[in-house]
C-alpha cells in the first residue's frame, strides 16, 4: 500500500527561514540599487546644472563690448568690476549673433545684462540659471565668485597696434598686450574696467536633495578655500566648477 505525507513542521520552518533570508537579500539589493541610482541622479543633476551655468557665463560675459563696427570706440564700461559675486556687461547686439539672459537671440541695440548670486540662486536678470526647485530636484548655489584679469600698462611697450590694447604709443605700438597681469575681486586704485581682459568664475553647487548614504570626512571648501559650515554633515552632494572667460572684443 502506498503512503504519502506532507512537510513536517521542522521542514516547513527551515523552508520559510531560507525563503526569508533570500527575500531579505533581494530587498537589500533592491534598496542598495535604488539608493545608488538616487545618488548618481543627484550627481548628474549637479553636473548638468554646472555645465549649463558655465556655458551661459562664457557666452554672456564674452559678449562684453561687442559692436558691429569695430572702428567704434570700445565702451569703457563694457564690463563692471566692482563686485566679486556679480557682474554687468554691455554690448551693442546685432540682432543675430548675441544672446539674452534666457539664451534667446538678443534684440538689436544697446544691451545690458547682469549676472549675480542671489539667495542661493545664480541669476541673469530675472532668469534663474541655477536654482533650487522647491521640490528637491534642483541645485543650490553654495558659492559664486568672480575675479577680473587686469592688463596693466606695459613698462616696455612692444605690442603691435593691431594686436594690443589701450592707447597708442610711439612706434605704432599699444600700451598694453591684452594679457592679464593679475586677477582681482574688485577694481582698486588706478585699475579701470577698460583694463579687464578676462574673467575667472568659480561656482560651488550642492544638491537640494539629501541622502543618508552621503558621508564626507571633512567640510567642503568654498571658492576662497574656506570651509562651508555644516557641509560635512548635511548629507548633500557638492561640486565645484571653474572657468576663465577671455574678453575678445577690444
Amino acid at each position: 500500500m502506498n503512503t504519502s505525507r506532507g512537510f513536517t513542521l521542522i521542514e516547513l520552518m527551515v523552508t520559510m527561514a531560507i525563503a526569508l533570508v533570500v527575500l531579505l537579500a533581494v530587498s537589500q539589493l533592491y534598496l542598495s540599487s535604488k539608493q545608488t541610482y538616487r545618488v548618481q541622479n543627484m550627481q548628474n543633476h549637479l553636473s548638468e546644472d554646472g555645465r549649463f551655468a558655465l556655458s551661459m557665463l562664457q557666452r554672456v560675459i564674452g559678449q562684453a563690448g561687442y559692436r558691429a563696427d569695430p572702428t567704434v570706440a570700445l565702451a569703457t564700461d563694457r564690463i563692471s568690476g566692482n563686485s566679486g559675486n556679480s557682474v554687468t556687461v554691455k554690448f551693442a547686439a546685432d540682432g543675430t549673433n548675441q544672446i539674452d539672459c534666457d539664451g534667446a537671440v538678443a534684440a538689436a541695440g544697446a544691451t545690458t545684462l547682469a549676472v549675480a548670486l542671489s539667495s542661493g540662486k545664480l541669476q541673469c536678470g530675472t532668469t534663474d540659471w541655477v536654482a533650487p526647485s522647491g521640490s528637491g530636484g534642483g541645485s543650490e548655489v553654495a558659492d559664486f565668485k568672480l575675479q577680473y584679469g587686469i592688463d596693466a600698462v606695459d613698462t616696455i611697450p612692444a605690442t603691435p597696434a593691431d594686436f594690443g590694447c589701450g592707447a597708442n604709443v610711439a612706434g605704432g605700438f599699444k600700451e598694453r598686450d591684452c594679457i592679464a597681469n593679475s586677477y582681482v575681486s574688485t577694481l582698486t586704485g588706478t585699475q579701470t574696467a577698460s583694463q579687464i581682459v578676462a574673467v575667472r568664475a568659480c561656482l560651488v553647487l550642492r544638491s537640494e536633495k539629501t541622502d543618508v548614504s552621503i558621508s564626507k570626512p571633512t567640510t567642503v571648501n568654498d571658492c576662497a578655500g574656506q570651509a562651508i559650515a555644516g557641509s560635512d554633515t548635511d548629507k548633500k552632494l557638492y561640486r565645484t566648477f571653474h572657468t576663465t572667460i577671455v574678453l575678445r572684443n577690444r
